[in-house]
């Protein structure tokens, strides 16, 4: 006796069986609650239908991103320029910022050892920020709590509510400390973006921190 398990596994062994028998398409129907029963071509053609849409949505979505992706290549590429050719760490910290204010982001670098207090941060903060965020990364993306950003900003830093953030963890001679970008958008930095751009800044940063003096 065939069960409904034999007639799956034949038909999963079998992949061209329909082809092989182009008159039982047409014949074969499945019931569905809401429109009845409908022809197997019908429920194929729908499915069909359903994932062009679904294709359409992630090539705009694709070249959404690939315009997006360029502005921010070349605008990074020209803060690296403007970073190297600074006299002093405070001097690229400001290119950093006009930047990012260039591209409606607010950016924010603090340190442990920081000369100011306003590029300060606690290693305590630090340190709870990395357990609970980074998990072994290098960057964190998405949104943060209001204990999260005092405690990576400071209370008075006006960083946005309902925004979203990116991350960065750096390590130079100013003892550890962040670099960070938000948005107001909620959804500007997620989780599964790539951080190419900013890992490559972190590196230029962290270089010109151990290397040049902190005012010129």
């Amino acid at each position: 006796m065939l069960t409904d398990d034999m007639i799956e596994q034949y038909l999963r062994e079998h992949p061209d069986f329909f082809y092989r028998r182009p008159e039982l398409v047409d014949r074969l129907t499945l019931p569905r609650p809401d429109d009845g029963a409908v022809s197997l071509v019908h429920l194929q053609l729908n499915r069909q239908r359903v994932r062009i849409e679904e294709l359409e949505e992630e090539i705009t979505t694709l070249m959404s991103l690939a315009a997006s992706n360029d502005l921010t290549f070349h605008a990074f590429m020209d803060l690296q320029g403007k970073m190297l050719g600074t006299r002093c760490v405070v001097e690229s910290l400001e290119a950093i910022y006009q930047t990012a204010q260039d591209l409606n982001l607010r950016s924010y670098v603090r340190f442990i050892d920081a000369p100011d207090d306003s590029y300060r941060i606690d290693r305590l903060n630090f340190q709870r920020f990395t357990t609970n965020h980074f998990n072994g990364k290098q960057a964190f993306l998405g949104r943060l709590k209001k204990v999260d950003r005092d405690a990576l900003f400071g209370e008075a830093s006006r960083a946005p509510e309902f925004g979203s953030y990116a991350v960065l963890s750096l390590s130079t001679q100013l003892g550890h400390g962040i670099m960070a970008f938000s948005s107001d958008d909620g959804g500007h930095f997620q989780p599964c973006m790539d951080t190419l751009f900013l890992r490559h800044l972190a590196v230029v940063l962290t270089y010109l921190v151990d290397t040049l003096p902190w005012r010129a």
